[in-house]
């Protein structure tokens, strides 16, 4: 059940070498599903990609989702056309050369006879001389949500370095070892992101900007949110510190639900409380949400190179977005005022105030509850 094709023998011999140091990270599996695995030694990059069968086109004659011994040996020259096509190594003068691609079904342990939903294909990019950069372009996911990403160990023999890619069809693309200042600009956009695409995040900025708090406590809360999440994603991806996402996606949910009972409570009594209590209270907030962000930073892949320069601009990226996301708000309040001509009068300021308050606090309540519940 391969596809090989005739090679000189002393290149045969190093693509096999290769493969073979690559495959010690396999058990029963040749490599785990959505994951692969690029190791550069001299002038080849041996790969080792785990591809769902839902990625190929026309290959499931039976429509399981699963390929059978017979549908592979039927479709194994349109499985490797497709595999040269879409996955391919680039340097400055494109796409390089793939020698000897090898390709398996990767069945269940108990099952190895049984139709497999993996393959995994094999084989060796030849490099030029020089330190061209390279990027990794791969077309090939799956229909299903746990088959839209990829995960990619490179490593780098000559200088044991090692690199943790992560592709989507959104990001399909990726630099090898990029120099220290794309690394910094990948981790300030995906900061940012994080922020403007997580719904319990801009929840939590919606509570603080409601409060009515002067545009000075709300930038020192903003700043307190960060340094706060800045500790927890420090001692978790650095320090090893982390708890379950069971655990943390709740009390994510219970962190809204707080700061939206703290300020019922202040109204209640009529007066802002100190400054001080506010910000330590957002920061104990941050702290949970920084667990969250960690487990989502631990997906995507830090730059084992330029570990504290990743952090930096993962945390600035969130810093950034929370200004932007202030001062979105905060201009679409002066407009409402130009629109009606005066200042909001206190009584409407309240009842906004007072609204902003319920939502928050029934989709914290409803989401504590269900993540709750789909606790496995």
């Amino acid at each position: 059940m391969t596809l090989l094709p005739l090679l000189p023998l002393r290149r045969l011999g190093l693509l096999l070498a290769g493969l073979l140091l690559l495959l010690p990270v396999a058990q029963a599996h040749l490599m785990l599903a959505q994951r692969g695995t690029i190791n550069l030694v001299g002038d080849g990059a041996f790969m080792v990609l785990s591809l769902p069968v839902s990625a190929f086109h026309g290959i499931d004659d039976d429509g399981d989702g699963r390929l059978s011994t017979a549908e592979f040996m039927a479709h194994r020259k349109a499985i490797a056309r497709a595999v040269e096509q879409q996955v391919q190594l680039l340097d400055a003068e494109g796409p390089r050369p793939l020698e000897g691609l090898m390709l398996s079904l990767d069945a269940p342990d108990d099952h190895p006879e049984a139709p497999a939903a993996h393959l995994v294909a094999m084989g060796r990019f030849v490099l030029q001389a020089g330190d061209s950069p390279l990027r990794f372009k791969l077309g090939l996911f799956g229909n299903s949500a746990e088959t839209r990403s990829t995960k990619l160990a490179v490593t780098r023999a000559q200088r044991t370095e090692s690199q943790l890619m992560v592709l989507a069809p959104t990001e399909a693309e990726g630099a090898l070892f990029p120099p220290a200042s794309e690394v910094f600009a990948s981790f300030l956009r995906l900061g940012g992101e994080h922020i403007l695409a997580g719904p319990d995040h801009l929840l939590f900025l919606f509570i603080v900007l409601a409060t009515g708090w002067g545009w000075r406590p709300v930038v020192l809360a903003l700043t307190a949110f960060t340094v706060g999440h800045a500790c927890t994603l420090t001692l978790s991806l650095l320090g090893g510190v982390s708890l379950p996402a069971a655990v943390v996606e709740p009390a994510i949910a219970l962190t809204l639900v707080g700061l939206a009972l703290f300020d019922a409570w202040s109204q209640h009594r009529g007066r802002q409380p100190a400054l001080l209590t506010t910000l330590s209270l957002v920061f104990v907030c941050a702290l949970v949400h920084g667990l969250g962000l960690a487990g989502a930073l631990q997906e995507t892949g830090l730059d084992n190179r330029f570990r504290l320069l990743s952090l930096l601009g993962f945390n600035l990226g969130v810093e950034l977005a929370q200004l932007a996301v202030a001062l979105l708000v905060a201009g679409l309040l002066v407009v409402v005022r130009w629109l009606k001509g005066r200042a909001l009068t206190p009584q409407t300021s309240t009842r906004l105030r007072q609204a902003a308050r319920w939502l928050v606090l029934a989709l914290g309540a409803a989401w504590f509850v269900e993540r709750v519940i789909s606790i496995p």
